[in-house]
């Protein structure tokens, strides 16, 4: 459904599984830092609504323009 409201358990690139647990006040992603090129690639509907897996995080660091021309303009 393109109205669908986001899932916040899905990545906004991989739609995987992110599985966040900073509600927990526990995160694998507490340890990171997410670049801020990768956070301005987060479709407008999703930003501050679901969070950006691990490996997509991993794969933006190790290849930011490859991953921005899979995943931008979706």
């Amino acid at each position: 459904m393109a109205n669908a409201p986001p899932d916040p358990a899905r990545c906004p690139f991989c739609a995987g599984s992110n599985a966040c647990a900073a509600d927990s006040g526990s995160c694998w992603c507490f340890a990171l830092t997410v670049p801020q090129g990768l956070l301005a690639l987060v479709p407008e509907a999703q930003r501050s609504r679901a969070c950006i897996c691990e490996r997509c995080i991993q794969s933006f660091v190790a290849d930011p323009p490859g991953f921005a021309a899979r995943f931008s303009r979706r």
